[in-house]
């Protein structure tokens, strides 16, 4: 798929460099779309950015951003500064470990954003879920037996419509917060408050963050996980003590 996405945005960009310049474009502009053109017949390395519709690409001695459909290219002298990880990247050899997210590194603390917590390990695990997820609730169930090697952090976002929602709000807002992590565990919410709509004492500034949080992680399915090894994972697994040991060899080996 991203080998096609990468093919056709080349197609679209040769063809976008290749167009005649009107009679006000300058001479600078017109070298530059030459050399761009030029690099595009010979690209060597191709990285997909974990941004939303750019690559970096490497042709020879040059390396620039390439927008997915080929309408953008960021060319010339420029600096690529990954905040997340407080690096430079001036090469494709630079996006190494670019995929890898540390939240608390960047100020994303799970126990300030609607989270719940299982387990008492020293390695952490954080899983954004929704509360009406039967995938999410499947990988729930394998937690408990995890506990003494992990602690997961279960973050609430209510991605599946307004029931999730009023439930979501129902879990946080209950004032005996044991009761709402068994029901949690459970997928069985019968015996939590309904929501009191005077009740002013109920705080959903951290649900309200993790909503952002999931818009600045561009996080667009539950269940989503952040690994030990700061790597991510998309959707539910039938094992989670197997993801997590592959986790750990990738982490052993630096991947």
């Amino acid at each position: 798929m991203r080998k096609t996405l990468i093919a056709v945005a080349l197609t679209y960009a040769s063809a976008a460099v290749g167009a005649v310049p009107d009679s006000g474009t300058s001479k600078m502009d017109s070298e530059m779309t030459a050399e761009v053109k030029d690099i595009m017949r010979s690209v060597d390395e191709v990285k997909r950015l974990p941004i939303t519709g750019m690559s970096l690409i490497k042709a020879g001695d040059k390396t620039f951003l390439i927008s997915d459909n080929g309408h953008f290219v960021v060319a010339g002298s420029f600096k690529l500064v990954d905040m997340w990880q407080g690096k430079l990247i001036g090469s494709v050899a630079d996006t190494q470990g670019i995929d890898k997210v540390n939240l608390r590194k960047i100020g994303i603390k799970p126990e300030e954003i609607a989270s719940f917590s299982v387990g008492s390990g020293k390695k952490e695990v954080v899983i954004f879920i929704d509360p009406h997820c039967q995938y999410c609730h499947a990988l729930i169930s394998q937690l408990e037996p995890l506990g003494k090697a992990y602690t997961f952090k279960l973050v609430l976002i209510p991605v599946l419509g307004k029931e999730s929602a009023e439930l979501t709000k129902r879990l946080i807002c209950n004032k005996d917060n044991a009761q709402s992590l068994k029901a949690l565990l459970a997928d069985d919410y019968t015996k939590i408050p309904k929501l009191d709509r005077n009740d002013k004492t109920c705080d959903l500034k951290p649900l309200q963050k993790a909503v952002v949080v999931t818009k600045l992680l561009d996080i667009q399915g539950v269940p989503y996980l952040f690994l030990p090894s700061l790597n991510t994972f998309k959707g539910g697994t039938k094992s989670l003590k197997s993801l997590l040991e592959k986790d750990y060899t990738d982490e052993l080996n630096g991947r």
